[in-house]
């Protein structure tokens, strides 16, 4: 009997403790669970609800994938090496697939690219530069915002309308394609796509000031989607700031819910005038590379290129000394083993710094580039880019530190080296002056040549018509022998013939 009542008591011991356990459980997957959440959301003003709902949606779908990476973090941790050492051999092209969606509506969309700083320790010195691209459909309106970063924008497609609100002054101007225009940090800016047929494609740099490498936009003017800063102020503020009652306010920020970008109807544009952009020492420029041809191999004195390819494809070489040394040891800013070895890589980096010569190597990097790539040339790394046979290549440059810049070309007919002296041309290559020169002067044109599959064909085609000209040359001198041969033969014969009489 007492064995009976013992085992009653060990089985209900172990009931209470499995009951025990799973309330923990679901009170922690309650924690997760959308409607809990949800709910908690009703207490919010109503504006504010709808943000809410998404917010907990949003952390639901967090708490999903945190629990099935759980079961293949190793697998992950390995992609993700794998992914750190595929992007470290480039660390200065980025393809369409690094930008990240920083807005989303039906209208339309702004993609950046991550900071630099973050991608490479390469990139540190433009740490305070983001590059991204609006793109806004026909007939769209971006809402009133202001931003912590100064904005470089070139209209890479389409027309519109821009409008700043500075010093209490607003000015409004129409933009086309190929126009350059700037919108300060903190002035409320605002824009249109006033085409009804074609999308507003505007490629940019922002020079963040407040942290460097990222920026924010701040709506003014909004209401629940986008959010707008006033709602965020308590309600007494709020009435005092406006002297208005809760209800109007609640009506005027809490109707508008279609997003950042909007719909807007033919008659809601206007029009005028540009900013100049040395007070940001960025110059912006367009490169349109024909099909087949190349850039002359050139590098920037001073200036950073940041380039964004708008059309075409083709290629791009930059020539780094950085990566044959061994100087891109650390790639990205994830933890674990990556962390470890790349910390590992900068004391080695260290210890073999003593032993690092100048000119003993370089790596090239090698890259496809088509509509969507960004990619970033250092200050004096050589860069060569090729156009594909197939289309032109459409690149928009946007150089920092642009004041004083030269580009110095080191092929072509402007080429840098063609101004050596004779004594330096010698000395450096180790060959007469004249051996230096035919092949300095043989390339008669500057700027943009014809690319390496134009040059071959010339080349075969300059090859081919000199075997012709040889065969040709050969055929004359084998006509000249002959005749020659067949007079002196008549000669013999009419000495004989003589003679005989």
């Amino acid at each position: 009997m007492a064995t009976a009542r013992a085992s009653t008591a060990h089985f209900l011991l172990i009931l209470l403790a499995t009951l025990l356990c799973a309330a923990a459980a679901a009170s922690s997957w309650d924690g997760r669970e959308p409607w809990r959440c949800e709910r908690r959301c009703e207490d919010r003003p109503r504006h504010q609800r709808a943000r809410c709902v998404q917010e907990c949606r949003e952390e639901q779908e967090r708490g999903g994938h945190e629990l099935g990476r759980r079961g293949e973090g190793s697998g992950d941790e390995r992609e993700s090496e794998s992914e750190q050492e595929q992007e470290s051999r480039r660390p200065y092209v980025f393809d369409r697939r690094s930008f990240r969606r920083v807005v989303r509506s039906e209208q339309g969309s702004v993609r950046a690219l991550r900071p630099f700083h973050e991608a490479s320790k390469l990139l540190r010195g433009i740490r305070d530069y983001r590059v991204a691209v609006l793109e806004a459909n026909p007939r769209s309106f971006i809402v009133p915002s202001h931003t912590d970063a100064h904005c470089i924008c070139y209209v890479a497609q389409g027309e519109g309308v821009v409008a700043t609100i500075e010093n209490g002054e607003r000015r409004s101007y129409t933009v086309k394609e190929g126009d350059v225009f700037v919108a300060p940090a903190g002035a409320v800016t605002y824009l249109a796509n006033t085409d009804g047929r074609r999308k507003l494609v505007i490629a940019k740099i922002l020079h963040t000031i407040s942290v460097p490498g990222k920026f924010q936009f701040f709506f003014g003017a909004g209401g629940r989607n986008p959010e707008s800063i006033l709602s965020s102020f308590s309600k007494s503020v709020q009435r005092a700031a406006y002297k208005t009652s809760n209800e109007r306010l609640e009506r005027l920020f809490g109707k508008q819910d279609k997003g950042i970008i909007v719909r807007a109807s033919e008659e809601q544009a206007d029009a005028r005038s540009f900013r100049d952009l040395a007070e940001h020492d960025v110059r912006v420029s367009l490169a349109n590379i024909s099909a087949g041809s190349m850039s002359a191999p050139f590098y920037n004195s001073r200036s950073i290129k940041i380039a964004y390819v708008l059309d075409g494809e083709g290629h791009i070489e930059i020539v780094c000394p950085h990566l044959a040394q061994g100087g891109e040891s650390e790639h990205g800013r994830r933890g674990g083993r990556s962390e470890r070895r790349s910390r590992r890589g900068e004391e080695e980096s260290e210890e073999s710094e003593e032993e690092e010569e100048a000119g003993q190597g370089y790596r090239t990097i090698r890259a496809r580039v088509s509509r969507g790539t960004a990619f970033v040339v250092p200050v004096g790394h050589p860069v060569v880019e090729v156009a594909s046979r197939g289309s032109n290549l459409q690149i928009v440059c946007f150089e920092v530190q642009a004041d004083r810049n030269e580009k110095v070309y080191l092929a072509g007919a402007n080429n840098v080296l063609r101004k050596l002296d004779g004594a330096a041309k010698e000395l450096a290559f180790a060959a007469r002056a004249r051996e230096v020169d035919e092949v300095l002067d043989a390339q008669r044109e500057q700027g943009f040549l014809p690319g390496p599959e134009e040059s071959g064909r010339e080349e075969e085609h300059q090859g081919r018509r000199g075997r012709q000209e040889r065969e040709r040359e050969e055929e004359e001198e084998e006509g000249r022998r002959g005749r020659g041969r067949r007079e002196e033969l008549a000669e013999t014969f009419l000495r004989l013939a003589t003679g005989r009489l």
